[in-house]
């Protein structure tokens, strides 16, 4: 995955691992809570640790989507 995102032309500037909560994980997730399988993303995102990645690039959203 980071070679990925090295390969892709971004700066990895920040990386931690984290455990969300399920309050921080629907507040992240938040844009997704029209899906139908919402709660199995925030259930899956609360399961176990999450790595945080902070990524530099001119224009960052779409390319790393």
């Amino acid at each position: 995955m980071v070679n990925s995102i090295l390969e892709g032309g971004f700066e990895i500037s920040a990386l931690q691992m984290v455990w969300l909560d399920a309050d921080t994980a629907k507040e992240f997730y938040d844009v997704y809570s029209f899906l139908p399988e919402y709660y199995k993303i925030i259930d899956h995102a609360i399961n176990g640790p999450c790595v945080a990645i902070e990524v530099r690039h001119d224009d960052p959203v779409l390319p790393f989507r």
